[in-house]
């Protein structure tokens, strides 16, 4: 249990946020309280330039609002309560000014605290990231320490990509929060042999605002050297809940967000140079029951006009694709509407912008899905209905692919087949590790 006089909001403050920073008014009211605040803003804090459009409202008078916009008149600034404007109160300038943390003057901090020789410097172009330094390790060597703000759970696995590219060894990263790891940075972390550490855990300010530590923490102990197996030439396999991709022996990444056309190119990977009808990998994607007959053959002259794919030996199929879709769609777009939230909660409207353009285009992909049409179709309409619904996602995720690998994207451009019955056809031999 923590000490009365430790406070644990800082970095939980911090994780909370889309990024690192934050008005002044916000800082002060979440951190205001059992430390002295004028220090921390004075040695911790930077003005970044950017005003608020929102500040947190202190109130709490409505539920389900917790924010007053922030309005400028003749100089002056008020924070205006949208139900009730009666209750706006006039605010300092600087209370609705963007804050950050300033790196001079808490990472040299932090690297004492934590016993790390310090050679602080940003990392690329990385925003909130810094490399702090090294501790040594047994046998004359050392790991490197990393230090991030990000909370964003694919801006983590990103970095955590480039780090591993960077480094080629074991490494330590801090981070915020335990909840900014998720399960799928943490297996890319593993499988360097690194390891993160979660500073609301070990290391906090008390009410003197000075850093401490809260728990023991031996940063050395965190990594064991080793040397790397080598990595195949070709990846394609499941990484959490993601996938992990690689070329050529090019630089590996992560493929996100294009779960159902990654698992179907999966599917094909594992079987070159075969066709397979597209109503199997359908069902053995979404987990349908795979007791069905084969439509490989199905002669499309044999069925007359308004024959229902229901009624032909591969029971059920019609739907296959739209819900495996549907449900895939609706995964996205709840992710998507909590990021949007928080972005709106945060004044952070550029984001919310971009934000709700995505919404809105996954929606109307889940209406044009679902909306009832009434007709029954021809079976061959309907085949061509799941082939057109394998084809997007496929489509879609080598387009994603070539956002990290042109020359990839272009392999399964020329290499995948569509149509009824798809399959991966390369013009030369690919040992893929899956």
């Amino acid at each position: 249990m923590y000490d009365d006089n430790k406070t644990e909001k800082f970095w939980n403050f911090i994780s909370r946020r889309l990024g690192a920073e934050a008005a002044l008014a916000d800082w002060r009211l979440k951190l205001g309280d059992g430390l002295d605040f004028d220090k921390l803003h004075r040695l911790y804090l930077a003005p970044t330039g950017k005003m608020a459009e929102v500040i947190t409202c202190p109130d709490q008078c409505d539920p389900s609002c917790g924010f007053r916009k922030v309005c400028e008149w003749e100089g002056k600034y008020e924070a205006v309560c949208r139900e009730w404007p009666l209750k706006s109160y006039e605010i300092e300038k600087a209370d609705a000014l963007f804050f950050t943390i300033k790196p001079s003057g808490l990472l040299p901090e932090i690297t004492k605290i934590l016993k790390i020789i310090p050679h602080i410097e940003e990392f690329g172009k990385e925003e909130d990231t810094w490399k702090l330094g090294v501790v040594p390790l047994p046998g004359g060597k050392s790991a490197t320490v990393y230090m991030t703000l990000k909370s964003w759970n694919h801006e983590i696995m990103d970095l955590i990509y480039r780090l591993n590219c960077e480094e080629h060894k074991p490494y330590i990263l801090l981070v915020s929060a335990r909840k900014v790891i998720h399960g799928t940075s943490e297996k890319i972390l593993n499988d360097m042999g690194s390891a993160f550490v979660p500073l609301n855990e070990v290391l906090d300010f008390n009410a003197q605002t000075e850093l401490e530590l809260i728990r023991e923490c031996n940063l050395a102990q965190l990594v064991t050297p080793s040397t790397p197996e080598p990595e195949p030439k070709n990846i394609f396999r499941k990484c959490g809940d993601a996938w992990e991709v690689r070329y050529q022996g090019d630089e590996k990444f992560i493929l996100t967000n294009c779960n159902t056309g990654a698992a179907y190119l999966h599917f094909m990977l594992e079987r070159p140079n075969t066709a397979t009808p597209v109503v199997e990998i359908m069902r053995s994607i979404s987990g349908e029951s795979e007791d069905y007959t084969s439509v490989d053959h199905v002669d499309m002259d044999e069925f007359e006009e308004g024959f229902s794919l229901r009624d032909a030996p591969v029971t059920g199929a019609d739907n296959i694709a739209d819900e495996t879709a549907i449900r895939q769609y609706r995964k996205e777009a709840m992710l998507i509407s909590e990021d949007l939230e928080k972005a709106k909660k945060s004044g952070n409207n550029s984001m919310a912008e971009q934000l709700q353009k995505e919404l809105d285009c996954i929606s109307a992909a889940i209406y044009e899905a679902v909306a009832p049409d009434g007709q029954r179709k021809k079976l061959a309409d309907q085949m061509k209905r799941l082939a057109d619904a394998f084809r997007r996602p496929v489509v879609f995720a080598i387009d994603k692919v070539a956002e990290h690998d042109k020359s990839l994207a272009t392999h399964f451009r020329n290499a995948v087949k569509y149509g009824q019955n798809p399959g991966y056809f390369p013009t030369c031999d690919v040992d893929w590790h899956l």
